[in-house]
């Protein structure tokens, strides 16, 4: 069907004052600066730099001394821990010299009597089964009392431990909408069977600095965030994160008989200084360093003499389903002084950050791996 002239007419005009209209902005249709491959319309999401540093590069394909991983999330229940799945846990342990990992996804009851047999009975000194706390009904009569019989009872089948995550305090809430806080009373006997049974717990507390921080241009884990915005307590519907690690601190306090390990080193990296003022203040606190090593490896300096001061109260952990490489980028981080090096298959990239190695001595290595989590799992040495 053909244009009628008058219409034809139009639209030449308005092609022509389109173009008029870029010459006279100083652009054309050639330079307008908007064409896909214009490098200064990269989305910071996409930027992947490449350093250019020539640095050194050591392989640490095996752990100077055996190690216990004792952060991990293997999951749970016959299911999903098949023969087949747990035979790949396995080979990569012994690929990278990794002795034990403690599994924190045991549940309760069911799911934890078939994870136990799957992992921990099937294969003994290879796992350590942590079981966990149903909060559902928690404002219901006799809730404290079944969850410590509950748990009680977890001890007994083969729980080497109690795992409590980061929910408490900013998801688990009572009927009436509110946030159950950390250090409420109807938890305290969980914690003192813990201490009865020298069980430890290990206990993930609040989230990254950055996490409850507005989401602007100063945030400095901007590209997590807007890839997981459900990562983001920033706002009037949370604690802060000081008022999270103070009911947690409390706990610690009130239980001087109750092991407690902070996970995620205590979940503040970003302030060392002030874990080690919490290790000083209570003999029943240790940290672990999973998932943490992006944050601990951007300051070398203070961290190598945070290990050396607290070297009997630091303990292993990823974080990281089992695999040789993830393992062999924290032996890197532990045992050299390589510089300037990524560890985004160790857990995920955070922030835009290298690390450095700390170059622990011997010594020290061998109880962060090892002695210092054995003593807490009592785990005789000679296995």
């Amino acid at each position: 069907m053909s244009i009628p002239r008058y219409l034809g007419s139009i639209c030449y005009h308005l092609i022509f004052i389109g173009i008029v209209g870029q010459v006279c902005c100083g652009q054309s249709l050639q330079s307008s600066g908007q064409s896909d491959d214009d490098i200064r319309e990269l989305k910071l999401r996409d930027w992947q730099p490449r350093s250019m540093l020539k640095t050194k590069v050591t392989h640490v394909a095996k752990p100077a001394f055996p190690v216990i991983d004792v952060h991990n999330h293997l999951g749970g229940g016959a299911g999903l821990l098949t023969p087949s799945r747990v035979a790949g846990y396995l080979q990569e342990m012994d690929d990278a010299g990794v002795r034990f990992v403690v599994n924190l996804d045991g549940g309760w009851d069911e799911r934890l009597v078939e994870t136990l047999a799957a992992l921990d009975k099937a294969h003994p000194n290879r796992f350590l089964t942590f079981a966990l706390i149903d909060f559902r009904g928690f404002d219901d009569t006799g809730w404290t009392e079944r969850e410590v019989s509950r748990l009680r009872q977890g001890f007994i089948a083969g729980a080497k431990g109690l795992k409590f995550h980061k929910s408490l305090g900013l998801s688990y809430r009572d009927t009436n909408g509110k946030l159950i806080g950390i250090d409420d009373a109807r938890l305290d006997p969980i914690w003192e069977l813990c201490g009865e049974m020298k069980k430890p717990v290990m206990i993930h507390t609040s989230d990254p600095a950055a996490f409850f921080t507005p989401l602007d241009r100063y945030n400095e884990r901007w590209h997590e965030l807007n890839e997981h915005p459900d990562w983001l307590f920033h706002g009037k519907d949370y604690p802060t994160r000081d008022e999270l690690l103070a009911q947690r601190n409390r706990v610690i306090e009130r239980h001087p008989q109750t092991t407690f390990i902070g996970a995620h080193f205590g979940n503040n990296p970003e302030d060392i200084e002030s874990v080690g003022q919490l290790l000083d203040k209570y003999p029943n606190f240790y940290v672990d360093i999973d998932a943490r090593i992006s944050e601990l490896g951007r300051q070398p300096y203070s961290c190598r003499r945070f290990f050396l001061k607290y070297q009997d109260r630091i303990l292993f952990g990823t974080d990281t389903t089992p695999k040789a490489d993830a393992f062999r980028l924290y032996y890197r981080f532990l045992e050299t002084d390589d510089e300037y090096f990524d560890t985004a298959e160790s857990h995920h990239r955070q922030g835009f950050w290298m690390i450095y190695g700390i170059f622990l001595p011997e010594e020290i290595l061998e109880k962060i791996y090892f002695t210092n989590a054995a003593k807490i799992l009592s785990i005789d040495a000679a296995h």
